[in-house]
């Protein structure tokens, strides 16, 4: 499915520090070891499957508190975390560390860290994709991929996954988040730098994805117990004056300003209608880009 008919909420794709709940879903017949009001750490296992000790863990993927246990559907917990949204995902949820590939290396060789989150810059082939599943990498965090070859790893029409996403296949065993969408670009820079001072910390990923009720993928990156989520709110408004940064298109990854919103709907590049601002992008060029396209940059 093309890029261009994936529509989703304004506002930033970052922020540092947010209050947020998360329901962590329990897998059947696991046993939960934590109860409400308890404290919790990212890598803390809430519930296990199988023999004691020797089972398979749901860790909490958060720091902070069991605000609800219901058993055999899921635990919630409450916490401060620094939320990235992406743009288009796949599976659900996934902890584990935060790693990168060794640089250098054919991606067809690279050892795959099992249980790790790979943070992969660039637009990521097929290959890479397979290779984490295959190696037990728990999910990662690329700048882009084809359309065509997201489809082939999940064995499953895109568009009816992201139309909706219980029709995911079992099968898909890797939680993949795309930052940038689908095509070929390579990651923005903030969002590389702000996932990249984590490395090795534990990632909270979720890769579901539903256009028509505005949900993005997501990466959460917990911090430490007492955190205070910052209390003024990045403004999200798009204006004459805003910084803007493009999510698809043909000028999907560039940054502009606004410099005009429009009262009525506009045509835009793709022949439909959508409420819509002209932008002057960086370079120099003006286009008429849809708001569900925009994201407030700063």
């Amino acid at each position: 499915m093309s890029e261009l008919a994936l529509q989703y909420p304004l506002g930033r794709p970052i922020a540092q520090a947010v209050a947020v709940r998360r329901q962590r879903h329990l897998p059947p017949g696991a046993r939960v070891l934590v109860a409400a009001g308890d404290q919790v750490q990212p890598e803390q296992p809430i519930a296990e499957v199988g023999q004691p000790g020797g089972g398979t863990a749901v860790l909490a993927g958060l720091a902070g508190v069991v605000a609800e246990v219901v058993p055999g559907q899921h635990v919630a917990i409450e916490g401060v975390a620094t939320l990235a949204q992406g743009v288009v995902g796949i599976g659900g949820a996934a902890v584990g560390p935060m790693v990168v590939l060794p640089r250098g290396e054919s991606l067809a060789v690279v050892p795959i860290p099992r249980g790790g989150v790979i943070l992969f810059p660039q637009h990521a082939p097929l290959t890479l994709l397979q290779r984490a599943a295959a190696g037990g990498a728990a999910g990662i965090i690329a700048a882009s991929a084809s359309a065509r070859e997201l489809e082939a790893f999940a064995r499953a029409d895109l568009t009816a996954l992201l139309d909706e996403p219980a029709a995911m296949p079992a099968h898909v065993a890797l939680t993949v988040v795309l930052t940038e969408g689908l095509g070929a670009r390579p990651m923005n820079p903030s969002m590389y730098q702000a996932l990249g001072q984590r490395i090795h910390d534990t990632v909270l990923l979720t890769g579901t994805t539903q256009p028509r009720h505005n949900i993005r993928p997501e990466v959460l990156l917990p911090l430490p117990l007492g955190t205070q989520a910052a209390r003024a709110a990045a403004d999200v408004t798009l204006v004459p004056g805003a910084r803007v940064l493009a999510r698809g298109g043909a000028r999907g990854g560039m940054n502009g300003v606004i410099l005009h919103v429009f009262q009525r709907q506009q045509r835009t590049a793709t022949g439909a209608f959508a409420a819509a601002a002209s932008v002057r992008f960086d370079d120099g060029s003006v286009e008429i880009v849809p708001l569900a396209a925009l994201d407030r940059a700063g």
